[in-house]
This record gives C-alpha cells, sequence and structure tokens, in this order.
C-alpha cells in the first residue's frame, strides 16, 4: 500500500473527513482502493479524489443522499436532469421557507422570540460514531414501535441507545459542554436518525442540540439549524431494567480471534462456554479455542451468533470485555479499551 494514501491524507486532498469517508464507504458511493485486514484501516488512491470532490459538492448543495447515489451512476445527459430537478426542488423549498418565516414574524408582531437553551455541545464526529454503532440494534418492521434511536443527556454524558428486545446497545458520549436545566430526551425515528446521520458526515467540529417546547429536538450543525421530529410513543424504561439485572463474572478475550470463531459456526445458534481455559465457541462442526481469562465459575451461554457478530464489529479494540452471570440472563459485551459502548445480548434457551 506504498502508494495508497491514508484515510486522513485523503481527506484533506478531497476536502472531506475521516468520518465523512466512512460514511460515503458504508452508502457505497467511496469505497476506498483497500482495506488492511488486520487493522480494518482504509487506503485510498489519488485517482480517486476528483470522484470525492463530486460526491462533496453534490452534498454541500442539499443533495439527498438517494439522489447523489443516481447521479454517480447516471451518464451525462441523465446528470443534466437530476441536477435541473434538484434545483427546481431547492428553488421551491427555498420560497416555502419564506413564507414560514413571513408568517411567523406577522405572528410576533414585534414581541422578542424566546429560544430554548443549548442542551449539549458534542463532537460532530463522536455523535455520528454513536450513531452508526447502535444503529445494528434497531427494533425492525416486526417492532415499529422500537424503531428509534434514543438520544439523551445525563450528569456528564450524551447517551445514545438502540433496542429491538432482543439485545440493547448503549453508546455514551463526553460532550464539549452539558447544560443540567435543558435536559434532552427524545426518541428519534430511524429515518430522522439516518438523515441526521448523513448531515453529520459533512460537519466538522461541534455541534449543538437542545429540546424545544413542544418535545422535538433542533440541531446547529455547521452553522445550519436542523429540527428533527421525535417519535410520540415513549422508549422502553431500559435503565430500570439493567438495574435489576445481577452482577455477572467478567473475561477479557481477543476480539479477532472471537469474530472468527463465531463466524466458522455454521448453525443458528452458538454456545459461549467460559471457564478457566478461556472461552469456547462451540456450534455445529465447531469447537474453537479463544485466548484470554475468566475470572468466574465455568459457565455455557447459547447464543444468536448474528447478534453477538454484530455487536463485535462495534466494539473497537484488540480486546472484548464479555460480562455473565448465568445461562439465562443477558450477557454484556464491551470494547476491552471504551466502556463507554456495551451491547447487552439475550441468551437462548438450551435444548439439551
Amino acid at each position: 500500500m506504498e502508494h495508497l494514501l491514508t484515510i486522513g491524507a485523503f481527506g484533506d486532498r478531497c476536502g472531506l473527513s475521516p468520518s465523512a469517508l466512512r460514511f460515503y464507504d458504508q452508502c457505497g458511493l467511496l469505497r476506498p482502493a483497500a482495506v488492511d485486514d488486520s487493522t480494518g484501516y482504509r487506503y485510498y488512491s489519488a485517482d480517486q479524489v476528483p470522484h470525492a470532490e463530486l460526491v462533496r459538492r453534490l452534498r454541500q448543495a442539499e443533495m439527498p443522499m438517494a439522489v447523489v447515489s443516481r447521479f454517480v451512476a447516471a451518464g451525462p445527459v441523465q446528470r443534466l436532469v437530476l441536477l435541473d430537478e434538484h434545483v427546481a426542488y431547492m428553488e421551491e423549498r427555498a420560497l416555502s421557507v419564506r413564507r414560514a418565516i413571513s408568517e411567523v414574524r406577522a405572528r410576533l408582531s414585534g414581541a422578542e422570540r424566546q429560544e430554548a437553551p443549548w442542551g449539549c455541545v458534542v463532537p460532530a464526529e463522536r455523535l455520528a460514531g454513536a450513531l452508526d454503532e447502535v444503529r445494528f440494534a434497531v427494533g425492525g418492521e416486526d417492532r415499529p414501535d422500537l424503531a428509534v434511536v434514543w438520544v439523551e443527556t445525563s450528569d456528564d454524558s450524551v447517551r445514545v441507545v438502540a433496542t429491538d428486545s432482543y439485545r440493547l446497545v448503549v453508546r455514551d458520549v463526553v460532550p464539549s459542554a452539558l447544560t443540567s436545566e435543558a435536559a434532552i430526551r427524545a426518541a428519534l425515528p430511524v429515518a430522522v436518525a439516518d438523515e441526521l446521520r448523513s448531515t453529520l458526515a459533512e460537519a466538522s467540529g461541534t455541534v449543538r442540540i437542545r429540546q424545544t417546547a413542544g418535545g422535538g429536538i433542533e440541531v446547529e450543525v455547521a452553522g445550519r439549524l436542523v429540527r428533527l421530529v421525535t417519535a410520540e410513543k415513549s422508549f422502553p424504561d431500559y435503565e430500570t431494567l439493567l438495574a435489576g439485572l445481577p452482577g455477572g463474572h467478567r473475561g477479557v478475550f481477543g476480539r479477532r480471534g472471537l469474530v472468527s470463531a463465531v463466524a466458522s459456526a455454521p448453525s443458528a445458534t452458538v454456545t459461549l462456554v467460559l471457564g478457566d481455559d478461556g472461552l469456547r465457541v462451540r456450534g455445529d462442526g465447531c469447537d474453537e479455542l479463544v485466548g484470554g481469562c475468566w475470572d468466574g465459575p465455568a459457565l455455557s451461554v447459547t447464543v444468536n451468533p448474528v447478534f453477538v457478530s454484530e455487536a463485535l464489529a462495534s466494539l473497537v479494540g484488540p480486546d472484548v470485555i464479555i460480562e455473565a452471570s448465568d445461562a439465562l440472563r443477558p450477557i454484556v459485551l464491551r470494547s476491552a479499551d471504551d466502556g463507554a459502548l456495551s451491547v447487552w445480548t439475550m441468551p437462548i434457551r438450551s435444548a439439551q
């Protein structure tokens, strides 16, 4: 990879942040030229700079991600059509904004507008990363009431949470500033959370967040105010649920070995056998030992391998912490070097 550029160097050339480049990779808009299998680092070719700059300019013009995808795949004629359609859309949008502002000014009748205080200031890249890390646990079509991302502020963090009732992901982000008198508690429908994530991809520095009087959320990103529609239903009381779980024993294991072992089990379930010799992953035709240490008595927990794989993909660092109390209680997976991300996964009752 001698002639390839790191994600930081490539971003400097094309004017995109590493967060935006990672997001565009996930969307299929701008794939790296190579990815290091051992570290996951992305590398880019200098030949990709013009394409990256094109994507950046289209997003600066506020072209939606779906239209950008169509644009980069289209021929010259169709690209012109898409540009004309986007300009017409933006002009209509500007007209609607002017009408709405005129109505608001008329209603204010000269009275001073009272704004809610900002609840927190948080680095854009950290908030974008948190949305990425919890996204896999958002409820699907079978649980539309859980198809949301919960965002709240506590005494010292901004917390992002998602659950589909089978697993729960909690990500705490350290803010740059926090106003305890202006707490934020909001459930963002998954489509709204995804649009916020796409907005954050092009942002640098910090973003400000506050809750409006009507319960909605306003986010100031790169000098632009984005209003987010929140879900009407409340989020499950996950904190009470977690507080009721018994304390478990803890082990530290190599993340890469665990990823490989779980992936090699071609079965609907795998059993994690925790003991003095480390962690064994057992499934149909699979019995692999993962190096590490376990501080409790021998314990076997049967889980869904897909759920475990998705959790491991969100964690960072070479090691993963696993906490478990018994075979019928949720197991917890945490990054060994970043305890701010935790994933609870429900076990499966063994047929034996």
